[in-house]
């Protein structure tokens, strides 16, 4: 019986870390450095923001807006999943923290699969989402779908790209090939002259996405794989597959890239063990 109480006891502590996991919020730092980078964006920074999923760290989110300004980035870019994708989603958390970020920041969106539920032809569109992006156009965000855009410095610039991957990436117990040509007729052929930052949501088409041309790749949407254990990582994705590899953190290939967020919330499952919500910091660093 003191065996039974002692398991019922932990069981129930667990749980509450696990509850309390999802607003430990944690600050990673990482430094890139490239040839690419022009001498302009020697030590130029930005945050990026992934898979917030209407999470709030305190009221307003002000936990998080006090992590984004001690950091004091040149810039903010979203890598998806800022929302939650259901039927009469809610965006004040988003449009509440977008109004506040932007009064300091130049800020760049790039969607996540959870934006493509409630646009137009999603599974759960409907106007009220038309109606956020308006207003976030209107706070200044720069929403990039599908689309480039370059940061100037000085007399030199950098292109953020963002791509916007059909839905059958996505799909559950299974992983659809990716071409190169694909993305090629999303977003056109970089410019190999410049330093190419690409905002790709799903991370396990690296390999596709340097192929394309980038130089920094840009992902979330694993969440760090739920469940983090010592040596192993992420333990499952959101496609089901068991010890992703590009679970989160660091990953280079070819000289290029990938930073892949662990993510600042939860969805449906509202599950984070050894796990923390993370803000990212980026360093752009000219050898």
């Amino acid at each position: 019986m003191l065996i039974f109480y002692g398991f019922l006891v932990f069981g129930v502590l667990f749980l509450i870390y696990m509850y309390l996991e999802n607003f430990n919020l944690q600050v990673t730092n990482y430094a890139i450095s490239s040839k690419g980078i022009p001498n302009a964006f020697d030590d130029v920074s930005f945050v990026v923001l992934a898979d917030l999923h209407n999470n709030s760290f305190g009221r307003d989110n002000e936990r998080l807006i006090n992590k984004i300004n001690k950091a004091n980035p040149n810039f903010i870019v979203i890598a998806g999943d800022l929302i939650v994708g259901k039927e009469q989603g809610d965006f004040s958390v988003a449009l509440s923290l977008m109004e506040k970020l932007t009064k300091q920041y130049p800020v760049y969106y790039g969607f996540g699969n959870h934006e493509q539920r409630v646009m137009e032809d999603g599974t759960h569109h409907d106007e009220s989402f038309n109606s956020y992006i308006r207003k976030l156009k209107d706070m200044g965000v720069r929403v990039i779908n599908n689309e480039t855009c370059t940061i100037y410095r000085k007399e030199s610039k950098i292109n953020i790209t963002s791509v916007e991957i059909g839905k059958e990436y996505f799909q559950k117990f299974k992983k659809t090939k990716m071409e190169t040509e694909y993305l090629q007729k999303l977003v056109g052929i970089p410019d190999n002259k410049c330093y190419n930052i690409l905002i790709a949501h799903n991370p396990i088409y690296f390999k596709t996405y340097i192929n394309w041309g980038a130089d920094l790749v840009l992902s979330g949407h694993l969440h760090g794989g739920i469940v983090r254990l010592p040596w192993l990582g992420g333990v499952i994705s959101p496609q089901y597959e068991l010890f992703p590899k590009y679970d989160a953190g660091e990953f280079h290939e070819n000289g290029q890239t990938m930073l892949v967020s662990r993510g600042l919330g939860t969805h449906t499952i509202k599950l984070r063990a050894f796990n923390r919500p993370e803000l990212m910091v980026v360093t752009l660093k000219r050898p």
